[in-house]
Protein backbone atom coordinates (compact mmCIF):
# COMPACT_ATOMS: atom_id res chain seq x y z
CA UNK A 1 0.00 0.00 0.00
CA UNK A 2 1.14 3.74 -1.05
CA UNK A 3 1.38 5.97 1.64
CA UNK A 4 0.87 9.56 1.02
CA UNK A 5 2.69 12.14 3.06
CA UNK A 6 -0.34 14.66 3.56
CA UNK A 7 0.72 18.44 4.04
CA UNK A 8 -1.47 19.84 6.63
CA UNK A 9 -0.57 23.95 6.84
CA UNK A 10 -4.08 24.61 7.61
CA UNK A 11 -5.37 24.56 4.11
CA UNK A 12 -9.31 24.64 3.87
CA UNK A 13 -9.84 21.05 2.09
CA UNK A 14 -7.02 19.22 4.05
CA UNK A 15 -10.35 16.92 5.36
CA UNK A 16 -11.53 17.01 1.96
CA UNK A 17 -8.09 15.28 0.48
CA UNK A 18 -7.88 13.32 3.59
CA UNK A 19 -11.01 11.48 2.54
CA UNK A 20 -10.35 10.85 -1.35
CA UNK A 21 -7.00 9.64 -0.10
CA UNK A 22 -8.73 6.84 2.02
CA UNK A 23 -11.23 6.28 -0.52
CA UNK A 24 -8.50 5.20 -3.16
CA UNK A 25 -6.95 3.06 -0.63
CA UNK A 26 -4.22 5.25 0.48
CA UNK A 27 -2.64 4.90 3.61
CA UNK A 28 -1.99 9.08 4.94
CA UNK A 29 0.66 10.24 7.33
CA UNK A 30 -0.56 14.07 8.38
CA UNK A 31 2.97 16.12 7.71
CA UNK A 32 2.91 18.83 10.35
CA UNK A 33 7.00 19.40 10.77
CA UNK A 34 9.75 17.96 9.02
CA UNK A 35 10.09 14.91 10.82
CA UNK A 36 7.00 13.92 9.60
CA UNK A 37 8.06 13.27 6.10
CA UNK A 38 9.51 10.04 4.91
CA UNK A 39 10.44 8.77 1.64
CA UNK A 40 6.74 8.68 0.75
CA UNK A 41 4.95 10.38 -2.00
CA UNK A 42 3.79 13.85 -0.73
CA UNK A 43 0.65 15.37 -1.49
CA UNK A 44 0.25 19.45 -0.85
CA UNK A 45 -3.38 20.16 -0.94
CA UNK A 46 -4.55 23.95 -1.00
CA UNK A 47 -7.03 26.18 -0.79
CA UNK A 48 -6.70 29.79 0.98
CA UNK A 49 -3.90 32.66 0.47
CA UNK A 50 -0.38 32.43 -0.67
CA UNK A 51 0.97 34.58 1.89
CA UNK A 52 -0.27 32.66 4.47
CA UNK A 53 0.42 28.97 3.71
CA UNK A 54 4.03 30.20 3.29
CA UNK A 55 4.03 31.80 6.70
CA UNK A 56 2.33 28.65 7.92
CA UNK A 57 4.84 26.33 5.80
CA UNK A 58 7.83 28.54 6.96
CA UNK A 59 6.77 28.33 10.62
CA UNK A 60 6.50 24.64 10.45
CA UNK A 61 10.01 24.12 9.11
CA UNK A 62 9.12 22.71 6.02
CA UNK A 63 10.07 24.14 3.33
CA UNK A 64 13.85 23.43 3.51
CA UNK A 65 12.04 20.17 4.15
CA UNK A 66 10.19 20.17 0.73
CA UNK A 67 12.83 21.46 -1.09
CA UNK A 68 14.88 18.88 -0.23
CA UNK A 69 12.84 16.33 -0.81
CA UNK A 70 12.13 16.90 -4.19
CA UNK A 71 15.90 17.19 -4.62
CA UNK A 72 16.27 13.99 -3.46
CA UNK A 73 13.77 12.46 -6.37
CA UNK A 74 10.50 12.37 -3.67
CA UNK A 75 7.13 12.54 -5.61
CA UNK A 76 5.00 15.58 -5.16
CA UNK A 77 1.66 16.83 -5.92
CA UNK A 78 0.47 19.61 -5.66
CA UNK A 79 -3.38 20.70 -5.65
CA UNK A 80 -4.55 24.23 -6.53
CA UNK A 81 -2.84 26.58 -3.89
CA UNK A 82 -0.69 23.35 -3.78
CA UNK A 83 0.51 23.53 -6.92
CA UNK A 84 1.04 27.40 -6.96
CA UNK A 85 2.93 27.00 -3.78
CA UNK A 86 5.67 24.79 -5.74
CA UNK A 87 6.71 27.84 -7.79
CA UNK A 88 8.72 31.02 -7.00
CA UNK A 89 6.83 33.88 -6.13
CA UNK A 90 3.00 34.53 -6.82
CA UNK A 91 1.78 38.52 -7.25
CA UNK A 92 -0.95 37.39 -5.21
CA UNK A 93 1.46 38.36 -2.12
CA UNK A 94 4.26 40.13 -3.67
CA UNK A 95 7.98 39.54 -1.66
CA UNK A 96 7.12 36.43 0.04
CA UNK A 97 9.13 33.59 -1.88
CA UNK A 98 7.42 30.27 -3.01
CA UNK A 99 8.83 26.92 -2.37
CA UNK A 100 11.14 27.87 -6.06
CA UNK A 101 10.61 23.89 -6.69
CA UNK A 102 9.12 24.57 -10.36
CA UNK A 103 10.31 27.97 -12.25
CA UNK A 104 8.02 30.60 -12.61
CA UNK A 105 5.44 32.86 -10.85
CA UNK A 106 1.58 32.85 -10.11
CA UNK A 107 -0.40 35.95 -11.69
CA UNK A 108 -3.88 37.10 -11.35
CA UNK A 109 -6.39 34.92 -13.71
CA UNK A 110 -7.12 37.36 -16.35
CA UNK A 111 -11.07 36.56 -17.30
CA UNK A 112 -12.23 39.90 -18.27
CA UNK A 113 -15.55 39.84 -18.21
CA UNK A 114 -15.98 36.96 -15.84
CA UNK A 115 -16.41 36.84 -12.18
CA UNK A 116 -13.52 35.69 -10.12
CA UNK A 117 -12.32 34.16 -8.31
CA UNK A 118 -13.35 31.19 -11.03
CA UNK A 119 -15.48 28.60 -9.20
CA UNK A 120 -16.91 26.04 -11.02
CA UNK A 121 -16.37 23.38 -13.72
CA UNK A 122 -14.20 24.15 -17.06
CA UNK A 123 -13.26 21.32 -19.84
CA UNK A 124 -9.35 19.76 -19.15
CA UNK A 125 -8.49 17.59 -22.28
CA UNK A 126 -12.19 17.43 -22.92
CA UNK A 127 -13.26 16.40 -19.55
CA UNK A 128 -15.02 18.89 -16.76
CA UNK A 129 -13.00 18.86 -13.68
CA UNK A 130 -13.90 21.40 -10.74
CA UNK A 131 -12.11 24.55 -10.49
CA UNK A 132 -11.71 27.58 -7.25
CA UNK A 133 -9.11 29.77 -8.34
CA UNK A 134 -7.98 33.59 -8.73
CA UNK A 135 -4.70 32.77 -9.69
CA UNK A 136 -2.44 30.67 -12.13
CA UNK A 137 0.35 29.19 -12.53
CA UNK A 138 2.98 31.06 -15.30
CA UNK A 139 5.92 28.46 -15.64
CA UNK A 140 9.11 29.81 -17.02
CA UNK A 141 9.12 26.34 -18.66
CA UNK A 142 6.23 25.80 -21.05
CA UNK A 143 6.65 21.93 -21.52
CA UNK A 144 5.98 21.32 -18.21
CA UNK A 145 2.15 22.17 -18.75
CA UNK A 146 0.95 19.38 -19.94
CA UNK A 147 -3.29 20.20 -20.04
CA UNK A 148 -4.74 23.64 -20.32
CA UNK A 149 -8.22 25.09 -19.14
CA UNK A 150 -10.18 28.83 -19.98
CA UNK A 151 -11.49 31.12 -18.11
CA UNK A 152 -11.22 34.04 -19.59
CA UNK A 153 -7.96 32.92 -20.92
CA UNK A 154 -6.14 29.81 -21.27
CA UNK A 155 -3.89 28.56 -18.20
CA UNK A 156 -2.18 25.69 -16.78
CA UNK A 157 -4.54 23.23 -15.41
CA UNK A 158 -1.69 20.64 -14.87
CA UNK A 159 1.87 20.95 -14.76
CA UNK A 160 4.07 17.88 -14.62
CA UNK A 161 7.96 17.94 -14.00
CA UNK A 162 10.05 14.40 -13.22
CA UNK A 163 8.16 13.48 -10.32
CA UNK A 164 6.81 16.60 -9.26
CA UNK A 165 3.14 16.92 -10.50
CA UNK A 166 0.73 19.73 -10.05
CA UNK A 167 -3.60 20.36 -10.65
CA UNK A 168 -5.25 23.81 -10.64
CA UNK A 169 -8.43 22.15 -10.23
CA UNK A 170 -9.74 20.09 -7.38
CA UNK A 171 -9.67 16.52 -8.12
CA UNK A 172 -11.48 15.56 -4.75
CA UNK A 173 -14.09 17.58 -6.05
CA UNK A 174 -14.31 16.33 -9.79
CA UNK A 175 -16.11 13.08 -9.35
CA UNK A 176 -14.78 10.33 -10.95
CA UNK A 177 -12.55 11.95 -13.63
CA UNK A 178 -10.52 13.78 -11.02
CA UNK A 179 -10.37 10.81 -8.50
CA UNK A 180 -8.59 8.81 -11.12
CA UNK A 181 -6.19 11.95 -11.81
CA UNK A 182 -5.32 12.10 -8.32
CA UNK A 183 -4.90 8.04 -7.84
CA UNK A 184 -2.81 8.00 -10.90
CA UNK A 185 -0.86 11.21 -10.23
CA UNK A 186 -0.03 9.95 -6.51
CA UNK A 187 0.84 6.25 -8.09
CA UNK A 188 2.95 7.91 -10.71
CA UNK A 189 0.75 6.98 -13.24
CA UNK A 190 0.63 8.79 -16.94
Amino acid sequence: MITVALVDYGAGNLGNAERALGHLGFAVRLVRSPGDLKDDVILLPGVGAWGAAMRTLTERGLVAALRAATREGQPMVGICLGLQLLFERSDETPGVEGLGILKGRVRRLQAEGRVLPHLGWALVSGTPYYFAHAYRVAPDDQSVVVATAEWGEVFPAVVVQGGVRGAQFHPERSGEPGMSWLHDALSDGP
